[in-house]
């Protein structure tokens, strides 16, 4: 039996200082001064078996209904961990300006696979911290289940929302005939540079969850300005 999809606003605090960390609702962001106008807020699609969400959330939010609201707290080790000393790393900052970087204080960088924060840069030494922003907070987390999903086409279209960072309201779908779908992408959506393989993360989660599906129909209207006869 396919399980529903939730759809899922969350807010993640500092338990302690109640201080806002991330959050998916934008009226939240712009209070807290965190909003950016570069990121997307609208809900997390949660599929079963494929959360990335902490598990004690996970467990929590499986069990809630429609429109429910609630809180729950994490202890460090249900979340991102204790802070590990052992992944503040040093450098020369030759090494890193040959591998392109040059280095400034709060600065994000990509290392041996891993992603750091830079701490300091003093006389040639550069030292990256290589825990989670997050490692060794008790965390507060402040969820709402806006939506149960069960209908296989309400499914196919929060599932190509959630991979075009979009609100399912803004995908229009419809049955052509049993277990072929017709998608009708925005703009916004069909203009970014990585359409294409955003499509194709769709269709395998599509693939993956929905059996009764057997084809879909990506369609793209292109409307041309036109400028008025004088």
């Amino acid at each position: 039996m396919e399980r529903d999809f939730i759809l899922v606003n969350l807010t993640v605090k500092d338990a302690e200082t109640k201080a806002v960390y991330q959050t998916t609702v934008e009226e939240v962001a712009r209070e807290a001064s965190i909003y950016s106008e570069n990121a997307v807020y609208t809900p997390i699609l949660v599929l079963p078996g494929e959360s990335r969400l902490f598990p004690k959330l996970l467990e929590r939010l499986l069990s809630a209904s429609e429109g429910e609201k609630f809180e729950i707290v994490l202890e460090p080790e249900d979340a991102y961990g204790e802070y590990d000393r052992n992944k503040v790393k040093v450098y020369s900052i030759r090494k890193l300006e040959r591998e392109g970087i040059h280095p400034h204080v709060g600065e994000t960088v990509y290392l041996d696979n891993q992603r750091g924060v830079v701490q300091s840069v003093t006389g040639g030494r550069v030292t990256v911290d290589f825990n989670h922003p997050l490692a060794g907070k008790k965390l507060l987390i402040e969820c709402e289940v806006v939506r149960r999903i069960s209908d296989d086409l309400e499914k196919i279209r929060a599932i190509v929302a959630d991979a075009f960072d979009l609100n399912p309201e803004e995908i229009s779908a419809n049955w052509l005939e049993e277990g072929f779908a017709e998608v009708n992408l925005p703009a916004k959506a069909y203009v970014l540079r990585d359409s294409y393989s955003r499509k194709l993360n769709a269709l395998s989660l599509i693939m993956r969850h929905l059996k009764g599906v057997r084809k879909v129909r990506f369609v793209e209207d292109f409307e041309i300005p036109r400028k008025e006869a004088t």
